[in-house]
C-alpha cells in the first residue's frame, strides 16, 4: 500500500509566506520548512555544506522575546528540483526549546501539507 505524502509524515511542516534566514556556521541559510521536530535549510555552493549525522550544536531560534539555541543532528539531505535541503533534526533538552519552536513557527508561518 502506498500512502500519500501527507499521511507518512508525523509532524506537519510549515513553510514561509516570506523567506526566513537562519545563522549556521556563520552563514546565513534559508529555511525551506520547519515542523515540531526538525527544520529544512537550502543548501547553496557557495556555503559550508553539512553531511549525514553530523551534530549542530547552535541553532538560533528567534522570537520576539529573545532568542534560544537549540541542538540538533543533520538527518537527510535531498535535492528537490533545483535546490539541495539539509533536514535538521531537533534534539531538545528543555520543554522550554520545544515552546520557542513552536512560538517561531506561530510567529512566521502558514501551513503546508507535504
Amino acid at each position: 500500500m502506498v500512502l500519500n505524502p501527507s499521511e507518512k509524515r508525523k509532524n506537519q511542516r510549515t513553510s514561509d509566506l516570506k523567506t526566513t534566514h537562519i545563522m549556521l556556521k556563520n552563514q546565513s541559510y534559508q529555511i525551506k520548512d520547519i515542523s515540531n521536530t526538525g527544520i529544512g535549510i537550502i543548501l547553496n555552493k557557495d556555503k559550508p555544506q553539512f553531511f549525514l549525522g553530523e551534530r549542530i550544536e547552535d541553532i538560533p531560534i528567534s522570537l520576539s522575546s529573545g532568542t534560544i539555541n537549540i541542538r540538533g543532528v543533520v538527518s537527510h539531505i535531498s535535492v528537490a528540483l533545483t535546490q539541495k535541503i539539509c533536514g535538521i533534526r531537533f534534539l531538545f533538552l528543555t520543554g522550554e526549546e520545544f515552546k520557542s519552536v513552536m512560538l517561531f513557527k506561530n510567529e512566521r508561518t502558514h501551513q503546508i501539507s507535504a
